[in-house]
């Protein structure tokens, strides 16, 4: 999806559910400027997606048209379609990963760090009979003491780096103790 899909997809949204905002308010939900949301406006009004009427004086009322209903259900078969395709990916991956230690005996993890990944390797765990030991968030780094069937899962994305160097302040080696999920 494309960030202009992303922005009208959630245009009509903010319109459908808030249909008496004004542009301003608009503007602001969108997180762009004033110029550019009745740009977007104004696409949606011109491509018939959208109506207006007026309620007072520089006070209008937006709703979706059913040529707007239908963009709207495309565009969120879209978004849809790209976030499975998304997860799929990362399961994929995420099945590589954890077979691998499986085959090396892991039987408990403890994944550091609590985002989607973290989510989608926990959701994969129990395939491999290994078991969520804990989950530390990023800014924790708090690691335990790990026995020789567990490993510590390294699933942030933002805060690998810091996490990597607690990790070997603490005498922790690659592979032997942590890997990167």
């Amino acid at each position: 999806m494309t960030p202009e899909e992303q922005r009208t997809l959630n245009l009509f949204e903010l319109l459908e559910n808030q249909p008496n905002l004004n542009q301003r308010q608009l503007a602001q939900e969108l997180g762009i400027s004033l110029g550019l949301a009745n740009a977007y406006l104004r696409k949606v009004l011109n491509k018939g997606w959208v109506r207006a009427r007026q309620i007072k004086a520089r006070r209008w009322l937006y709703f979706l048209t059913p040529q707007g209903a239908v963009e709207k259900s495309r565009l969120s078969l879209n978004y849809l379609h790209r976030t499975l395709d998304s997860f799929r990916e990362l399961r994929s991956k995420a099945d590589t990963m954890l077979a691998e230690l499986a085959k090396a005996g892991v039987t408990g993890v403890h994944l550091c760090g609590d985002g989607d990944w973290s989510d989608i390797i926990q959701l994969c765990l129990p395939a491999y009979g290994i078991q969520c030991l804990s989950v530390i968030r990023d800014h924790e780094c708090a690691f335990p003491e790990l026995s020789a069937e567990e490993r510590i899962l390294i699933t942030s994305l933002e805060a690998r780096e810091p996490i990597i160097q607690q990790l070997k302040n603490q005498s922790l080696e690659p592979k032997r103790h942590w890997v990167f999920a």
